[in-house]
């Protein structure tokens, strides 16, 4: 069954169809062709793996995002960057490093901040002397941290999946957040040595208020999220309702959007979040073929009659990671794998927690490299430059993300600082 499952698999997105109906129709082939198992069990499995109260926090907070950035957010979080680090050499390179942080602690997922920064940063990084190619792969890189950074949908959808804390996940997410800001910050600096490129004047600390001032409203929001999730005065679910809440109340109260203006966010958040849920059904049915064979077992059982090492196995489980990542999509790629890694690690005694961005990370990296590279696809786009051309500057930036894995996984104090602080 196993071998069906996967041949099936690797056939249909041969034939270019979407990686979530992929998953979905290989497992009913295999299933078709094992003949042991009725076939009335996928839709009851498909529908009890969306049967989830935490996962309702997805909609929540992609709409939150959503209302949040019409009501301006994104301007004001642009300014506030750019007074922060606008000064530097690189000058609109930093910018969009510190806005994705930024937007980040909002969004929760990497192609909204690819598109909602993207779009107002990288025509004005070309003005700035910026080639497009570069400014679409800073960009693309830089949007990598809204599911790293909390709130996170990813951590949702890995908290759902494994039962662990969800808060915790997401103070897991900031030390991996501000060391992969800081070695994208490291590389736009590098990039822009060569470059003749504007850096602006140093703001003054009248400038630095009033900008802080104006983005007071978009701060608050992740400390009402994250901080009622930690503290326990809601779920990550109810933190999602009142993050809603908060962000139309001030979209409104901008005058920046109106009624139909929210209604059409909605109808955007439930297209979006409807597309997750397929590809998490879908991953799901694929996931409990993989489960029902037992190939985590066996593969734990052959990594530790291979080795002891935890160093090593970690190694074998970052390559794993980085060619999965090429080929599938970051949400699909973690449903199937971490029924398959999550047993390994724990034999091996890596912590729940830093394991969970390791794998969250090491998938989300497949955004940025062919076939796939959402992330690239979408900023290129923007920048109105054909996607070859931005391969060149790619492969510097792309490893300097991988790097900041492997510092992430050897290092797991970095993934754990955050939760500790708030222990």
């Amino acid at each position: 069954m196993l071998w069906t499952l996967v041949l099936a698999l690797m056939a249909f997105i041969a034939l270019g169809m979407p990686i979530a109906f992929s998953m979905g129709l290989a497992a009913v082939v295999a299933l078709a062709i094992d003949g042991t198992v009725p076939l009335i069990v996928l839709p009851q499995k498909m529908y009890s793996s969306l049967d989830s109260f935490p996962l309702l926090a997805i909609p929540l907070f992609i709409l939150a995002g959503s209302v949040m950035n019409v009501g301006g957010i994104t301007g004001s979080l642009i300014g506030l960057s750019r007074v922060l680090v606008g000064h530097l050499k690189g000058g609109l390179g930093h910018v969009t490093v510190l806005t994705n942080v930024l937007f980040s602690t909002i969004s929760g997922s990497a192609a909204a901040s690819a598109a909602a920064v993207g779009s107002m940063l990288i025509p004005e990084m070309k003005k700035d002397g910026y080639k497009p190619e570069d400014a679409a792969v800073i960009n693309a890189a830089a949007a990598i941290l809204g599911p790293v950074i909390p709130p996170s949908v990813v951590m949702v959808i890995y908290g759902a999946m494994t039962g662990l804390s969800i808060g915790t996940l997401l103070l897991a997410g900031i030390g991996p957040g501000i060391l992969i800001a800081l070695i994208l910050m490291c590389a736009v600096w590098l990039m822009s040595r060569a470059s003749d490129l504007k850096i602006y004047p140093r703001a003054t600390l009248a400038e630095a208020r009033k900008a802080f001032v104006e983005a007071v409203p978009a701060l608050i929001m992740p400390g009402i999220i994250v901080g009622g999730i930690v503290s326990g005065l809601f779920t990550a679910t109810e933190a999602g309702v009142i993050a809603v809440a908060y962000g139309m109340i001030y979209a409104l109260a901008s005058r920046r959007t109106s009624l139909s203006g929210l209604m059409k966010q909605i109808t955007e958040a439930t297209v979006v979040s409807s597309s997750i849920m397929i590809i998490l059904g879908g991953a799901a049915l694929f996931g409990w073929i993989v489960a029902r064979q037992g190939v985590p077992v066996m593969i734990a059982d052959w990594l530790q009659a291979m080795t002891a090492s935890p160093a090593i196995v970690m190694v074998l489980i970052l390559a794993v990671l980085l060619i999965v990542g090429i080929f599938i999509e970051p949400i699909p790629a973690l449903v199937m794998l971490v029924p398959v890694f999550q047993p390994i690690a724990a034999a091996y005694g890596f912590d729940p927690y830093h394991f969970a961005m390791v794998m969250t990370f090491g998938l989300l990296l497949g955004s940025l490299t062919p076939p796939v590279a959402v992330l690239v696809l979408i900023t290129c786009k923007i920048a109105r430059v054909d996607v070859n051309r931005a391969n060149r500057p790619l492969v510097p930036m792309f490893l300097c993300m991988v790097a900041a894995l492997v510092l992430i996984a050897y290092i797991p104090w970095i993934s754990l600082v955050g939760p500790k602080l708030l222990d």
